[in-house]
């Protein structure tokens, strides 16, 4: 005699053809959000529209700082790059949040796009906390650690992070991303719930090392710029507003980004472990139906940091106006068929902002008889 809640299961079941049983999730959640087709593609949207021609502007001037010598651009570098491959990876994924939940694209362009995705999220917010160490040591000890600031040290710190955020977000690469449910879903990188306690124990971990260690360090690394600048007589009040404002506006960015996100996967997957990881507790999915629509909204919130990253770019590198202003001039007067020089008479160089930004970059710290670049 089969049992209540068994034949219920079987009768559902029963729609679906004999070829797809093994492509389906049986115990899903009914995860569904009308807000899930409208939100994320337009964030998405605004993100590639914005965000490809501003990370390629600050691409390019990130290069000018690496080609001067200076190790902060090579930190600026490869966040740049970084953000431009999530910022490529997003056509599919707006299509995806299109179609409510449908990838189109089959399993090799799922494993592909998401560990994209996803792997330059946390390679980002490694980077930011590269950008918070590197003006903390070139403030509060420009003597102290010489030979962690030669550029050879940041390309060399560049490389360990792309290593082991790739290393670290490769598992996903050599299984099966795709998860279908019986409410036509076609989850791509995701499942509701969560399709076993390591997948859990993972994005704890992804919580741990890959938001919250960055974003400690670039607490820490405020708090030292500020005793820094206390302590320091001989440096410009103009200059020490630029420094805090870099130093507050990384841990602020990443926080306002990626927190949201990492704050609800987490509670995701805690409520999981603590339901001893089995999808038949009926709690775990009240609580992943309840949380979808901002679980997928948040998630959408954390590309908006390719849109402020290079504006902290600006605040990073003190001539970065004047040169983003110089190639964007460029651009206006070959579309308008002017001359080059009409634009530059005009201030279109910044030189004005850029050569005044070098010379502020060299902030003498009181007290310790060295100057360090900011």
């Amino acid at each position: 005699m089969v049992e209540k809640s068994a034949g219920n299961r079987i009768s559902l079941l029963a729609h679906f053809p004999s070829s797809n049983m093994s492509n389906i999730t049986p115990d899903a959640c009914n995860v569904d959000s009308d807000l899930d087709s409208v939100l994320p593609p337009s964030l998405y949207a605004v993100v590639f529209v914005i965000g490809l021609p501003a990370n390629l502007l600050a691409l390019w001037a990130a290069w000018l700082q690496v080609q001067k010598g200076k190790e902060l651009g090579v930190y600026l570098l490869n966040l740049s790059l970084s953000d431009l491959l999530l910022i490529c990876a997003l056509p599919p994924w707006t299509d995806y949040y299109l179609r409510r939940d449908v990838w189109g694209y089959g399993p090799g362009a799922c494993r592909l796009f998401g560990f994209i995705f996803y792997t330059n999220l946390y390679v980002g917010a490694a980077f930011l906390s590269c950008v918070s160490a590197d003006r903390y040591l070139a403030v509060a000890h420009p003597l102290r650690f010489p030979g962690a600031r030669p550029i050879r040290s940041a390309a060399a710190v560049s490389a360990l992070v792309w290593v082991l955020e790739l290393a670290a977000n490769s598992p996903p690469l050599f299984r099966d991303a795709i998860t279908k449910d019986r409410y036509n879903h076609t989850f791509c990188y995701e499942s509701y719930p969560l399709s076993g306690k390591g997948d859990a124990l993972a994005n704890v971990g992804r919580v741990l090392a890959g938001f919250l260690l960055p974003w400690g360090i670039m607490l820490l690394c405020y708090a030292g710029l500020l005793r820094a600048l206390r302590g320091s007589a001989s440096c410009e009040r103009r200059e020490k507003r630029r420094v805090r404002r870099l130093a507050l506006g990384l841990p602020c960015v990443a926080l306002l980004c990626y927190g949201p996100y990492h704050a609800l996967l987490l509670l995701r997957s805690l409520v999981f472990l603590t339901g001893g990881g089995s999808v038949a507790a009926g709690e775990s999915c009240a609580l992943e139906e309840r949380l979808f629509p901002a679980y997928h909204a948040s998630l959408a919130m954390a590309t908006l940091n390719c849109l402020a990253d290079p504006a902290l770019y600006c605040l990073a590198c003190p001539g970065a106006r004047g040169e983003v202003a110089k190639a964007i001039g460029r651009v206006v007067a070959w579309v308008m068929g002017k001359d080059r020089r009409s634009w530059r008479e005009r201030g279109g160089d910044g030189r004005g902002m850029g050569g005044r930004g070098e010379e502020m970059g060299m902030v003498e710290m009181g007290g310790r008889g060295a100057s360090s670049i900011v």
